[in-house]
């Protein structure tokens, strides 16, 4: 009866029945056509293998080593180096690097031409990878915002050490408009959502702390100054102790009735945030996540259903402790 065996055997299976070859070989007491039906090859096989053994020494399976690269080390540095420093300094018109551009750029340096699809295997082992640039305004100065990082953002965490809640504030708005995102579709077939081109808007001024917490008022409209004050009073029934609120510097942030609102609550003070750095306020993170991951999509038919679905929104913030996440991860990792 015959032995079965895989009509297909992997890279290492052959391997081993090549090096298993190669022991009874080395005995010299096995003859050719035992060990063919042993291992189920052809003598001529076997022949084949004796021959390897005479001329290498071993059956031990060579690796190719493939082309040499045709970027040297060097070349490749001065590449990752051009491509840092971006695509305007490289001369184009706007700050995308393509992989087409990239080639011309390899070309007219090095004089080698890749092809498209060798360039983005490059540009992975060069540690680029695809990703949507974070917009920032013109008018940001970067100095202002380390100086905030070095000196203010060490004191707030003292606060917290001693007791003190921090409170991230800021407002957002949500239209009927829908924030659209990726979906799996027929390939092809682009899904269509179909949404009112009203511009009619829900706007929400929320707030995250420290200890845990995302307050939130949500209105038909713009957020006034008004709002402002009466959310300032929201907080100061919910959070409990000394509260630092931390927000930007918008105009419904600096108005004269919350100025003295704020000088007639002792365990009330504001910090406020450099002009145009978006980033050191974690709700934004809060914003984003009920845009892209529950609003996403969604075509309300009227205000009503918006708000019902982002009363929601917070409900699921909420549960998974996204508050909490996002400040601890900011007071740990802002330094």
């Amino acid at each position: 009866m015959r032995v079965w065996r895989p009509s297909k055997l992997t890279r290492d299976q052959l391997e081993e029945r090549r090096l298993y070859a190669q022991q009874l070989l080395a005995t010299g007491e096995v003859s050719s056509k035992a060990i063919a039906e042993t291992l189920g090859v052809s003598e001529s096989t076997v022949r084949t293998w004796k021959q390897r053994l005479r001329e290498r020494g071993s059956l031990q399976a060579t690796r190719a080593s493939g082309p040499p690269p045709r970027l040297s080390p060097e070349q490749r540095t001065q590449l990752g180096e051009l491509l840092r420093a971006g695509p305007l300094a490289a001369g184009y018109p706007d700050a995308r690097w393509t992989t087409s551009r990239v080639r011309e750029v390899i070309g007219a340096c090095f004089d080698v031409w890749y092809h498209a699809d060798h360039v983005r295997k490059l540009l992975h082992q060069l540690g680029f990878s695809p990703q949507k640039p974070e917009q920032r305004a013109v008018e940001r100065d970067e100095q202002a915002i380390q100086t905030w990082v070095e000196q203010t953002l060490p004191r707030l965490k003292k606060k917290v050490e001693q007791g003190a809640t921090l409170v991230f504030l800021d407002e957002s708005g949500f239209s009927l408009k829908p924030t659209v995102t990726r979906t799996w579709a027929v390939r092809g077939h682009t899904p269509i959502i179909t949404a009112k081109a009203s511009w009619d808007k829900l706007s929400t001024i929320g707030a995250i702390t420290t200890s845990g917490q995302f307050l939130q008022h949500t209105r038909s409209g713009a957020i006034r100054g008004a709002q402002v004050v009466s959310f300032f009073h929201h907080l100061l029934r919910h959070v409990q102790g000394e509260i630092v609120v931390v927000m930007d510097n918008a105009r419904i942030h600096k108005t004269k009735a919350l100025r003295a609102f704020v000088e007639q609550q002792p365990r009330l003070t504001v910090e406020y945030l450099p002009p145009y750095a978006p980033e050191l306020n974690p709700i934004e993170r809060v914003w984003a996540y009920v845009k892209g991951s529950v609003l996403g999509n969604f075509c309300p038919k009227d205000l009503a259903e918006l708000k019902g679905r982002l009363n929601a929104a917070w409900q699921r913030v909420r549960s998974v402790h996204l508050p909490q996440r996002l400040t601890h991860a900011y007071c740990t990792s802002q330094t």
